[in-house]
């Protein structure tokens, strides 16, 4: 006869591991709320998901606590050399679109585009790298963006989930409500544990 309410039926594995989706969205939220924090808390959120895809998260809020203070410091200067470099990006588009000349503002468009992809890249990475390699920035720079083009089927997918929420508010704005409903409560977590499958996988190759 089954056990139904066995500690270990599927049914209560399964609400465990949604509540702690849950409460690490939460806490990506709360902590990202400074803006400043973002990187942090971005890496601290990578640390737990990729250990709750592998079933060894224990407690949530300790476990994102302590990589949260942890890799701070890196995680919070390359967040703020991404927010530099994006607001460039930003200005470099608007110059473009000044340009007169349309054949010099479409090369300049399309390198802006480049570089832009790349660091798109390079985000996916960095913050997942950070938790889980000791380096140094520079390293752990250009180390994001090697191993981004070597996996580059993943990056493109990891990319676009990563960047649902921007691509939902331009094409699907009548629906914006739910789709803030939705990250507010879970989309964060969920997108960050479904990066961690293919993390898991291609970090580890890297740990020896």
């Amino acid at each position: 006869m089954i056990n139904l309410f066995g500690i270990d039926n599927k049914f209560f594995e399964t609400l465990e591991k949604i509540s702690n989706i849950v409460i690490l969205n939460f806490l990506y939220i709360l902590f990202s709320i400074p803006i400043i924090t973002i990187g942090a808390s971005t890496t601290a959120t990578y640390f737990v998901a990729m250990k709750i895809v592998q079933n060894e998260e224990g407690y949530i809020f300790r476990t994102f606590i302590k990589s949260f203070k942890e890799n701070f410091k890196i995680s919070t200067i390359v967040w703020i050399m991404i927010m530099l470099v994006g607001g460039v990006l930003i200005l470099d588009f608007h110059i473009s679109n000044a340009i007169s000349n349309s054949s010099i503002s479409n090369i300049f468009k399309l390198i802006l585009t480049m570089v832009s992809i790349i660091i798109i890249f390079n985000i996916t990475y960095v913050f997942p790298i950070i938790c889980k390699f000791d380096n140094s920035i520079k390293n752990t720079i250009i180390n994001a963006t090697l191993i981004s083009i070597q996996n580059l089927p993943y990056t493109i997918i990891m990319s676009l989930l990563n960047l649902i929420p921007i691509i939902s508010i331009l094409f699907f704005s009548n629906y914006l409500g739910y789709i803030a409903f939705f990250y507010i409560i879970i989309g964060y977590a969920v997108v960050s544990c479904i990066n961690s499958f293919f993390l898991n996988n291609i970090l580890n190759k890297y740990i020896n």
